[in-house]
């Protein structure tokens, strides 16, 4: 009878130290659903070989964003159709992280397009385009018209994004010119689609980051993160009627306030300013962003 009771207090306690232990390693490598690509991607810059709309989205960065994957190619994908958020992206860059342990390590990363002396000529916004604070003007009017000059310089700037460069990567971590592909394989395009959509892709060949040249079924759900990046743009001093307000520094528009409030109690010396429509257009621009996202590997069954 003591002989029994010894060997339950022995074995029993063993019995819950084995299956606890189980169970963590099975919390750990949970798989994770992934998006298997059938055909490959074409890397032009089009929405065309995605899914509409995008099923990841930032309301925040104002991105929406997918990842897919073949046996030998990791795609990814980002878009948006806010201007002041493609004027940025131009302007200061898009940075896109890939962790291949499903963390956010920021080692690997896609950077483009490259960004841009933002006080080099033609990079100004009109922003502080006297025009725009005129008062024979309805907001309506306005706004459109700010409206057709970004579309316009993001026409311009998009026609110079012409490098991109790479970090991280196994091999290939410098700069490139888009027209030409590196010896690893790896491409990305962007564009303006028919809808005013900005559409960036990239395809990343697995040889360039992961432990084999082609993943296998043993791969499947597997997790891997994305991160997309962007800094945020200078905010200028706005101008009342044609005049830059010298007084404490500068004026800035308050958020939420259509850009007649001052920061910083300054009285109640800019009441009646007409608004200027940049102040709410623009204001996606002054943000910096991070978007991680954890996929998983996909694999067919």
């Amino acid at each position: 009878m003591r002989k029994n009771i010894f060997l339950y207090f022995i074995i029993f306690p063993a019995f819950l130290i084995f299956f606890s232990c189980s169970s963590t390693r099975g919390t750990s490598s949970k798989k994770l659903p992934g998006n298997w690509q059938i055909e490959p991607i074409v890397i032009d810059g089009n929405n065309k070989d995605w899914p509409s709309p995008y099923p990841e989205y930032d309301s925040k960065a104002m991105l929406g964003y997918t990842v897919s994957n073949d046996k030998d190619n990791l795609y990814i994908t980002v878009e948006t159709g806010d201007l002041a958020t493609q004027l940025k992206i131009l302007v200061n860059g898009l940075t896109v992280w890939i962790d291949k342990t499903g963390a956010k390590q920021e080692v690997m990363a896609i950077n483009y397009p490259i960004p841009i002396d933002a006080k080099a000529e033609g990079t100004k916004t009109n922003a502080e385009n006297p025009s725009f604070s005129a008062s024979t003007e309805n907001t309506r009017n306005r706004e459109q018209k700010m409206r057709i000059l970004l579309e316009d310089k993001v026409r311009k700037l998009l026609s110079e994004a012409k490098e991109y460069s790479l970090q991280g990567f196994k091999a290939c971590n410098m700069q490139y010119p888009i027209l030409e592909t590196d010896s690893c394989g790896i491409k990305v395009r962007i564009a303006i689609d028919s809808d005013n959509e900005m559409v960036w892709e990239a395809v990343i060949p697995f040889k360039t980051f992961y432990i084999k040249h082609e993943i296998d079924k043993r791969d499947k759900g597997k997790p891997l993160s994305v991160c997309f990046e962007t800094t945020e743009m200078k905010r200028p001093q706005e101008h009342n009627n044609g005049h830059q307000n010298r007084g404490g520094g500068g004026f800035r528009p308050s958020v939420g306030m259509g850009g007649m409030g001052m920061r910083g109690g300054m009285g109640g010396g800019n009441r009646g300013a007409v608004t200027n429509p940049a102040s709410t257009i623009m204001e996606s621009a002054y943000k910096s962003t991070k978007t991680w996202k954890k996929f998983g590997i996909a694999y067919p069954n």
